[in-house]
């Protein structure tokens, strides 16, 4: 199962031809392709702060055929044991990517993003890249 991160999300809204023959081909192959609560947050946020109605009309379509994957106790669980992982390797990044791999981990997914080289070193969390 695919998630994908806010960065590819981006792509796809912006027609990006690559994304979106990858998301269709992920589609006709598992049937489904997902996401996290917190990568629809991140999405809304800038739309609505862009005001573009527009694109958020067309993410809100987007959504219909995408699994949302939302927080639940054993997220929270891997997601502190992730933070504690990563602080003691001198590492941080923010809490909303931790909880993106924590969900991704949880359920077993490979989260596919442009930013590779930010979640690496988090353990159990498989990546891709489509770009």
């Amino acid at each position: 199962m695919n998630f994908l991160d806010t960065n590819i999300i981006s792509y796809y809204l912006a027609d990006d031809i690559q994304i979106k023959e990858k998301v269709h081909e992920t589609v006709r192959k598992d049937g489904r392709i997902s996401t996290t609560i917190i990568n629809v947050y991140e999405i809304l946020r800038g739309l609505r702060w862009r005001n573009n109605k527009n694109k958020e009309n067309v993410f809100k379509i987007f959504l219909k055929n995408v699994e949302v994957f939302a927080i639940d106790d054993e997220v929270v669980e891997i997601a502190a044991a992730t933070y504690a992982d990563l602080r003691k390797n001198g590492k941080t990044i923010d809490d909303a990517d931790i909880l993106i791999a924590a969900i991704t981990i949880k359920n077993h997914g490979t989260l596919v993003s442009n930013n590779t080289k930010h979640y690496e070193g988090i353990n159990g969390l498989k990546l891709v890249n489509w770009i």
